[in-house]
């Protein structure tokens, strides 16, 4: 069966417009049933085609296309953003507890520091004792030296002399002490 597919074609709106005619064949039962197939075949591959290229896509951007209305969140993708939020937490507390860390140790030097001067003046200051003591013994024995040579035979000045000397003893236990 022959149907006429009739065309109207004017060039110009001054000219008549002509009537041109082309055969067209009437498709067979058989071969609507051969087309609807071999579309949905297309229409499938197309579909796979645009999910495999909208995979591609947000694993390429990250997901910055979930405007998208066929946007499918890739499951990996959504892992590896919570990793990263747990690792820049971790880093953050590493952080803080760093610059905690450094203050703490910038005040225990400073009372190192503070400890050791401390220590530097005792020992300047006991050696400055130990020769005061050490002179003072030195003029204690002339002292009784020249108390002896004074009257050696006197009781009272014996005792004055003992005196002397269990001060002296004194003194040296004294710095005896403090070494």
């Amino acid at each position: 069966m022959v149907m006429w597919n009739v065309e109207f074609t004017c060039l110009l709106p001054t000219e008549a417009c002509r009537q041109t005619s082309s055969p067209e064949t009437v498709l067979n039962k058989v071969q609507p049933n051969e087309e609807e197939e071999r579309l949905n075949r297309e229409l499938e591959l197309t579909t796979k085609e645009r999910n495999e290229l909208t995979d591609r896509l947000l694993y390429v951007t990250g997901g910055s296309v979930n405007k998208s209305p066929y946007f499918r969140p890739n499951p990996f993708y959504e892992k590896l953003k919570i990793k990263e939020k747990e690792v820049m937490s971790l880093l953050h507390n590493l952080d803080t507890n760093n610059i905690e860390h450094r203050e703490k140790f910038q005040e225990l030097n400073k009372e190192i520091n503070f400890y050791r001067n401390m220590h530097s003046q005792l020992l300047m200051d006991q050696a400055c004792m130990k020769k005061k003591v050490v002179t003072l013994k030195q003029e204690c024995k002339e002292v009784q030296r020249y108390l002896f040579e004074l009257n050696p035979n006197d009781e009272e000045e014996r005792e004055k002399t003992s005196n002397l000397q269990t001060q002296q003893n004194l003194v040296s236990e004294t710095a005896g002490d403090m070494e």
